[in-house]
């Protein structure tokens, strides 16, 4: 670990804070314009370089976007306590992949053992997003299992987990896994689905 990550972790932690400081201030809604690079520079008494890979990050993230020429501008978001608390964690360097791939996993777990409470005919209706079988499948499985649960905090924290995820490491699941996961719910069987994510059967690394 070198010594400057501690103080880029709390650039991006500065500059979080400001941003929720200057939304509930000035009542911004998504879509509104944000301080820009010099002012969060002069407020955060922090190089402006600095500062612009902090808003890179939270672009990746998914709270801002940033327009050429126009300036950067504030993202849909459900509960910005919780992207705080989650970007600051994921922000951490010394955090690995692996480390975070192990609490999507949590996430994933959670939303299937929800979602074994819905009907077979429910549950059975998600095998139409397996065919045909693409890459995204296995995002778009998972967004309509939240969607069927209506777990919205979890959905916001798999996003940003996903999100982040995506950009260091590429996982494909096969279609096989997925129609045994459903299989898992249905029967609501703990045991095979713990089974089922502990295994590395399912998933195709490239």
């Amino acid at each position: 670990m070198t010594r400057s990550e501690p103080v880029k972790t709390k650039v991006y932690e500065g500059v979080l804070h400001k941003l929720k400081e200057f939304i509930d201030e000035n009542g911004v809604e998504p879509g509104d314009k944000l301080p820009s690079e010099r002012e969060l520079s002069e407020q955060l008494k922090v190089g402006r370089s600095s500062i612009r890979e902090a808003l890179r990050a939270l672009e990746l993230l998914g709270l801002i976007e940033t327009r050429r020429g126009e300036g950067t501008f504030l993202k849909e978001y459900e509960d910005f306590h919780m992207v705080e608390l989650l970007s600051t964690f994921i922000l951490n360097r010394s955090k690995t992949p692996e480390e975070l791939s192990t609490a999507m996993n949590m996430v994933e777990k959670e939303v299937v053992t929800i979602a074994m409470k819905r009907t077979d005919k429910e549950l059975e209706s998600l095998k139409n997003l397996l065919y045909p079988f693409r890459e995204e499948t296995h995002d778009e499985f998972f967004e309509q299992l939240f969607i069927l649960t209506d777990e919205q905090l979890l959905f916001s924290i798999w996003r940003l987990l996903r999100s982040y995820l995506r950009t260091v490491e590429v996982v494909t699941y096969t279609k096989e896994w997925h129609e045994r996961l459903i299989e898992v719910m249905k029967k609501e069987d703990l045991i095979e689905l713990h089974r089922l994510f502990s295994h590395s059967c399912g998933k195709n690394e490239k």
